[in-house]
């Protein structure tokens, strides 16, 4: 199972429970209704824009419906499996393993305070949205100068950054050379929609590739505000670890 069809089953589900048909989801979402269904029939990549979107319509937390993803890949199957003499079902499935993996595997609520750095608002604000579920206490930027300025006045208080590397005025990887300057212990996570390999100045550095899973992104974080080491680095074999959802920024 891909990661489309497994979002596209998780999206069909909660669709059908809700009893909508892909007509009325459209109506209320704004979205095609072609596209609707190549998204439930795994066709379609989706984006972080379109998952909120179709949220919002169904009035679903985007964090339940990409953890179920994520859920319904690592079990490869909806079937229920047997646990003894009992029947194990999604639902109690969902109960035992979900928090957890949403979570990162941690069910300790995140007390840090994460500088967002993109310029796209609709992004800024889904990962933010992300963020804050989690209890992380979220400071926004909407290009590399302005968190550069953000930096400066906060250093103290930010915990993190999380930083795309292409953007207007500053990009990411100038604004991550003037913070490391400013502090040369700040933990920073650079995140981009290309590919790592067609990144080179992105060696060495701490770096996920958009759009990424929720679950991967909280654990790339926790690994870095965990780490002994203040500047933990991502080896280069690594990088392509990170899996993609939907189209490159």
């Amino acid at each position: 199972m891909t990661l489309e069809e497994a979002f596209g089953a998780v999206i069909r589900r909660f669709r059908k429970e809700l009893q909508l048909s892909q007509d009325e989801l459209s109506r209320i979402s704004s979205l095609d209704r072609v596209f609707i269904s190549q998204l439930e029939r795994g066709k379609q990549q989706p984006t972080l824009v379109t998952m909120f979107e179709l949220a919002a319509a169904m009035k679903i937390p985007v964090a339940t419906i990409l953890t179920e993803t994520e859920l319904l890949l690592r079990f490869r199957e909806v079937k229920p499996y047997w646990q003894g003499h009992k029947p194990i079902t999604k639902k109690k499935c969902w109960e035992q393993f979900g928090e957890n993996i949403i979570n990162g595997d941690s069910c300790i609520p995140a007390k840090e305070t994460i500088l967002l750095v993109d310029d796209s608002k609709d992004l800024l604000l889904s990962i933010s949205e992300l963020l804050t579920s989690q209890g992380y206490n979220v400071i926004i930027a909407e290009d590399g100068r302005d968190a550069v300025n953000i930096y400066k006045e906060n250093m103290n208080g930010i915990d993190l950054v999380v930083m795309d590397v292409m953007m207007p005025r500053e990009n990411g990887i100038a604004a991550h050379k003037e913070i490391s300057r400013l502090n040369p212990d700040a933990r920073i996570l650079l995140m981009s929609g290309y590919s790592p390999t067609s990144l080179s100045n992105t060696r060495g550095l701490n770096f996920i590739q958009k759009n990424m899973l929720p679950a991967m992104l909280f654990k790339k974080i926790r690994e870095l505000l965990d780490s002994k080491s203040e500047k933990s680095l991502m080896e280069p074999e690594a990088l392509t670890a990170c899996t993609p959802i939907g189209e490159q920024t």
